[in-house]
């Protein structure tokens, strides 16, 4: 601080402006890094929530209307896609008929569009793309495990069992996402 001369009000020179600037800009960019490391921590957790909390959802309302009923991956359009790639949305519908898209607009309960960021991606395990559940509330067909990625780098699994129940699980340590 600069010694108050009469009349003048207490402050800081130029000098040790920039001394507090230079040190904020280091600590700043020291800690960057460790923020954005939870900032996608935070958007992975998030998008799994989301999407176990749909698997769910999905369950009981085919439990509770007593029809079947199916989760697939979507574009946006109302229709299921038919690629393994859960990243631009997903689509909630009743499905009687045990169809591969949805018999009408009506039938649709849920069209999630732009669930997760950009920088996710959410692809299913090979060979099964959608989770059809039975009114009793069992998923049919073999096990299916959604694995969320960023980076190349595994941030997370879902896996539904024959049961139904989804489960969330993390990688302990860093694992490459799987080929795609």
């Amino acid at each position: 601080m600069r010694k108050d001369a009469p009349g003048l009000p207490p402050g800081f020179s130029l000098v040790e402006l920039l001394a507090v600037l230079a040190v904020s800009a280091i600590l700043l960019g020291l800690a960057l890094p460790t923020f954005q490391d939870v900032l996608r921590r935070q958007r992975a957790a998030s998008a799994m929530n989301q999407l176990s909390t749909q698997l769910a959802q999905a369950r009981i309302t085919a439990i509770s209307q007593r029809k079947p009923v199916t989760l697939c991956p979507s574009l946006g359009d109302g229709r299921c896609r038919g690629e393994p790639d859960w990243s631009a949305g997903w689509l909630v519908y009743l499905d009687p008929a045990r169809g591969s898209q949805p018999q009408s607009p009506d039938a649709i309960l849920q069209d999630i569009r732009h669930p997760v960021h950009g920088s996710l991606r959410i692809v299913s395990s090979a060979g099964r793309i959608r989770v059809r559940y039975q009114p009793d509330g069992f998923s049919s067909g073999t096990n299916l495990t959604l694995h969320l990625c960023a980076d190349a780098s595994l941030q997370g699994e879902i896996l539904v069992n024959n049961a139904g129940r989804p489960r969330i699980r993390r990688p302990a340590t860093a694992t490459p996402c799987p080929s795609y």
